[in-house]
C-alpha cells in the first residue's frame, strides 16, 4: 500500500516536529509547527500529541510509518530496539490490530518489518507476560492492549497481571540499579511485573482512537506507565488535545478514500427502513456484476435497538427470514455473540450480505464492503455517528468506480423525523470535516419533509462532459503527475504594509482597502518578530495546501520565492506580513498550475484527445434548500431550488408555450447538481441552467447580471463554454445570458 498525498504530508509535518523538538524543545517545536500553545498536562517534557484523521483515512497505517520515525529522532537511544505500547479501546479492536500486524503478509507489518530489517516481535499484552529480556534488547517489540487491560485504579491493580508478581520476568531485574519509579511491594522490593518491564523501557505509547483517553483515570495510568512519547490517532479529538496534524475529510475524498456523498432516507415505520435498505442492497449487488476487474459483494449493516427497545437483533433476523432471506447471508455481531470471527468477508466464498448489531461495530470494525446501514435505533451522539457512519464509508481498494453508486454510501433511518435524522448524521460528519453537501437526500421521506423535487418528466438526462482519453477530464489530468512546481518561476510582486501601531494589516478588498476586523476572525498574530527562513518556509508550506503537489517539491519552490522576496524586503518585513504573503504566494502557485493546465489542455484539444460523451444522470429526487413556490410546465422536476428575480424572470420565459421545441429543462446547482465543464482552472464551471430539445439538442445556459458580463471569470466561462460546444458537432451549444441579449437567446432556441 502507498502512501496517499495527506498521508505523506502528514509524516513529513510528524517528521519536522521531531528535528525541531531535539533543537528547541517541546514547547517551541510545537508552537513553531502548529502556532498554537502546547498543553502540558500531566505529563512535563514528555510530548503528548495527537494527529486527527477522519474515519476511513488509515489512522493504523500512518501509525506504523510513523513508529520508525518517532523512535529514530525523538527517541534515538532506541532507534534499533525497544517496547512500544499500542493501545485500543477495545478487546475487539486489539484482536484486528493483532491480526493485523502478526501477519507478515499485511501491509501494517511489512512496515514494520522493512523499519528494522524484520526484528520486529509483536504480543498481546497476555502475550508480553512471557516477554524476555533479548526479546527487548535486540527489537522492536510492540505490546498491544485494549485501555482496559492497563487503566485501573492504584486499589484494584493487584488483581490484575499486568501488575502482579511474574517469576518469568525476572532477568528484566538482574543487575539493576532500581530507579524510583518502578512499583514496589510494600516490603519496598521491586515487583517482577509486566508493567514494570515497560516502565523499565520508557516506551512510545500509541493510542487508537485518542477520545477514549479524556479520564483523570487514564492520564494517571498514562503517567504511571513512564513513557517517552505519547502519540494518540483519533477522528475526534478531546478537548485540550495537542492536534500537531489535522486532516481534513475533503482531503481523503480526494484521494478516494472514502464513498461520499451519503444517500439518506427515513422511514416513519422501522420495517420500512429496513426493506428500502435490503432492497438498495440488492440493487447494488446486481449492478456488483457488471464491475470490471473487481470484486465486490454489497452488505448491509443493520442497527437494532438494545434489548429494552421493541425492534431487537432477534427482531430484525426474524423479519429477514420471514422475508427469504437465507440464514447463511446473516451474522450477528453483539456483545457475548460474533458470528464474524473468523470470517473473510473479502472472500468470494463468503455468503454474508447482512451483518445485525447493537453497537458492536461502533469503534475500529473495517469492511470496505459494507455499502449501506440501516438504523432502527436512536442514532446518540456526535461522536458515536460519525462512527458508525465511518463503517460504511470506506472506499474498497481505495479507487473510484465507474459506476457513481459505488462511489456513495446509503444509510436507512427510522425516525419519524426527517430533519433530525438528518441533522444528527450532518452535525457527527461536520465535526470531522465533512460538509452538509456530502449528504444527499434520496427516496421517501415524511411527508412534513418538504424540501425536495422528484422528477417530473420521462426518461433520464444525460448530459455530455468533458473527457480525456475517454474519462471526465479533471484539473488533476491537465496538471500531470511529472509536474514539478520548484522548476516553476517563483518571482511575484509583493508589497508590505503597516498600520500606525507597527502592525501589519491584511489585504481583503483591494490595492488600498484593508480590513482591520479581520485580524480577530482569522486570528492572525502581528509582531515585530522576525523568523528564521526555515522557519518562514515551514509557516508557509503549512499555510497553503496543495493536494496536487509534492510536498518536498513544494518546499524547494517556497525557499526559491522567499529568496526571490529577500532581494527587496528584510526576513522581518516578511514574517509580519506572512498571511498577506501567504495569500499572494498562493495565487501565484495557482496562475502557475493554471498556465502549465492551459498549455497541456490546448496539447490535448489539438491532438483530439478531449471529447464529450454523456456521463452522469440526474437523479429521480432531490433535496432542496428553498423550494420556488411557482409551477412549471416542463422542469425536469416537480419543483426547482430558489433562484434570483432576474434568473426567475429568465426561466419563467423559457418554460412558456412560445417555445414549444424544448423538451424539459433543468436548475443545474454549483457543486449540488452533476453537470460541470472542466477547464483549465482549478474551478469547475456549473452552468446555471441545461435544456434539452425535441430534436435532441442539449443546451448549457449561463445566466450573469449585468455587472458581470464583462469580468475577466465570465471571458473564461464563456470561451471553455464555446469548446464544449463545439465538441458536440451540433448537438450542443452554450449560451451567456444577461438582460442584453435575452430576447436573442430565446429567438435561437426557438431553431434547436
Amino acid at each position: 500500500m502507498e502512501l496517499k498525498k495527506y498521508q505523506k504530508n502528514t509524516l513529513d509535518t510528524l517528521g519536522n516536529f521531531l528535528a525541531e523538538l531535539r533543537k528547541a524543545g517541546l514547547k517551541y517545536a510545537f508552537m513553531g509547527i502548529t502556532e498554537k500553545p502546547y498543553q502540558a498536562q500531566a505529563f512535563g517534557d514528555v510530548p503528548f500529541v495527537c494527529i486527527k484523521i477522519p474515519t476511513g483515512g488509515g489512522k493504523t497505517f500512518v501509525g506504523c510509518h510513523a513508529v520508525e520515525k518517532i523512535m529514530s529522532k525523538a527517541l534515538s537511544n532506541k532507534m534499533d530496539h525497544g517496547i512500544v505500547m499500542w493501545f485500543t479501546p477495545s478487546e475487539a479492536i486489539k484482536t484486528q490490530t493483532l491480526k493485523k500486524f502478526k501477519d507478515r503478509k499485511d501491509a501494517h507489518r511489512k512496515i514494520l518489518d522493512e523499519a528494522y530489517d524484520n526484528h520486529v516481535r509483536v504480543f498481546s499484552n497476555e502475550e508480553a507476560l512471557n516477554i524476555r529480556k533479548s526479546d527487548v534488547g535486540g527489537n522492536l517489540c510492540v505490546i498491544i492492549a485494549s485501555l482496559e487491560a492497563f487503566r485501573k485504579e492504584k486499589t484494584l491493580q493487584k488483581k490484575y497481571k499486568v501488575y502482579q508478581e511474574n517469576g518469568s520476568l525476572m532477568d528484566h531485574f538482574e543487575h539493576l540499579d532500581e530507579p524510583d519509579y518502578l512499583e514496589r511491594d510494600s516490603e519496598g522490593t521491586v515487583i517482577n511485573s509486566l508493567a514494570n518491564v515497560i516502565r523499565l523501557s520508557n516506551p512510545l505509547v500509541v493510542i487508537d482512537e485518542g477520545h477514549k483517553t479524556s479520564t483523570q483515570l487514564s492520564i494517571d495510568f498514562l503517567k504511571d506507565l513512564n513513557p517517552s512519547f505519547i502519540v494518540e490517532y483519533t477522528a475526534t479529538p478531546r478537548a485540550g488535545s495537542n492536534i500537531l496534524v489535522e486532516v481534513h475529510a475533503s482531503e481523503l475524498k480526494e484521494q478516494q478514500m472514502v464513498k461520499i456523498p451519503i444517500v439518506l432516507e427515513s422511514a416513519a415505520q422501522w420495517q420500512n427502513a429496513l426493506t428500502n435498505g435490503i432492497q438498495k442492497r440488492i440493487e447494488l449487488e446486481k449492478a456488483a456484476k457488471k464491475l470490471k476487474g473487481e470484486y465486490i459483494r454489497p452488505i448491509a449493516l443493520l442497527q437494532a435497538q438494545s434489548k429494552a427497545g421493541d425492534v431487537t437483533v432477534e427482531k430484525i433476523k426474524e423479519f429477514l427470514l420471514e422475508g427469504k432471506i437465507p440464514a447463511d447471508e446473516i451474522a450477528i455481531k453483539i456483545s457475548g455473540k460474533n458470528e464474524l470471527e473468523g470470517v473473510d468477508l473479502f472472500s468470494k466464498d463468503c455468503k454474508i450480505r447482512y451483518i445485525i448489531t447493537v453497537n458492536a461495530l461502533a469503534e475500529g470494525w473495517d469492511c470496505s464492503f459494507a455499502y449501506v446501514l440501516v438504523s432502527v435505533a436512536n442514532l446518540g451522539s456526535k461522536i458515536a455517528v460519525e462512527q458508525i457512519i465511518g463503517r460504511i464509508i470506506r472506499m474498497p481498494n481505495a479507487r473510484r468506480k465507474a459506476d457513481e453508486d459505488f462511489n456513495r454510501s446509503y444509510v436507512f433511518a427510522s425516525a419519524r423525523n426527517f430533519n433530525e435524522a438528518a441533522d444528527q448524521i450532518i452535525s457527527g460528519l461536520e465535526s470531522n470535516g465533512y460538509s452538509a453537501a456530502d449528504i444527499v437526500s434520496a427516496g421517501k421521506k415524511d411527508a412534513a419533509y418538504a424540501l425536495e423535487a422528484k422528477k417530473a418528466v420521462s426518461g433520464n438526462l444525460k448530459v455530455p462532459m468533458m473527457t480525456l482519453n475517454g474519462d471526465k477530464l479533471t484539473f488533476e489530468d491537465l496538471v500531470g503527475s511529472g509536474f514539478e512546481l520548484s522548476k516553476q518561476e517563483p518571482e511575484f510582486e509583493f508589497q508590505v504594509h503597516y498600520d500606525n501601531d507597527g502592525r501589519a494589516v491584511l489585504d481583503i478588498k483591494g490595492e488600498d482597502e484593508w480590513m482591520r476586523g479581520a485580524q480577530k476572525s482569522l486570528r492572525l498574530s502581528y509582531s515585530d518578530k522576525s523568523l528564521t527562513k526555515n522557519e518562514l518556509v515551514q509557516w508557509l508550506d503549512k499555510k497553503m495546501r496543495f493536494t496536487l503537489l509534492e510536498k518536498s517539491d513544494k518546499v524547494r519552490f517556497l525557499e526559491k520565492a522567499i529568496e526571490y522576496q529577500l532581494k527587496t524586503h528584510t526576513l522581518t518585513e516578511l514574517s509580519v506580513n506572512r498571511h498577506v504573503l501567504a495569500e499572494r504566494m498562493a495565487g501565484h502557485i495557482d496562475t502557475v498550475l493554471e498556465a502549465h493546465a492551459k498549455a497541456r489542455f490546448d496539447a490535448a484539444a489539438r491532438a483530439k484527445k478531449i471529447t464529450a460523451k454523456p456521463f452522469d444522470v440526474f437523479p429521480d429526487t432531490i433535496a432542496l434548500k428553498q423550494a420556488v413556490p411557482q409551477e412549471f410546465n416542463r422542469n425536469y422536476y416537480d419543483k426547482i431550488d430558489k433562484l434570483n428575480s432576474e434568473e426567475l424572470g429568465f426561466i419563467q420565459r423559457l418554460d412558456l408555450d412560445t417555445l414549444p421545441n424544448i423538451k424539459y429543462w433543468v436548475r443545474n446547482r454549483e457543486k449540488v447538481d452533476p453537470f460541470y465543464i472542466q477547464g483549465w482552472r482549478k474551478g469547475k464551471f456549473y452552468p446555471d441552467f441545461v435544456a434539452v430539445t425535441k430534436k435532441g439538442a442539449v443546451v448549457a445556459l449561463e445566466w450573469k447580471g449585468g455587472d458581470r458580463v464583462s469580468n475577466e471569470d465570465t471571458a473564461y466561462k464563456v470561451e471553455i463554454g464555446e469548446i464544449w460546444e463545439k465538441l458536440g458537432k451540433g448537438k450542443l451549444r452554450f449560451f451567456l445570458v444577461h438582460t442584453g441579449n435575452t430576447e436573442e437567446v430565446l429567438s435561437a432556441l426557438k431553431k434547436l
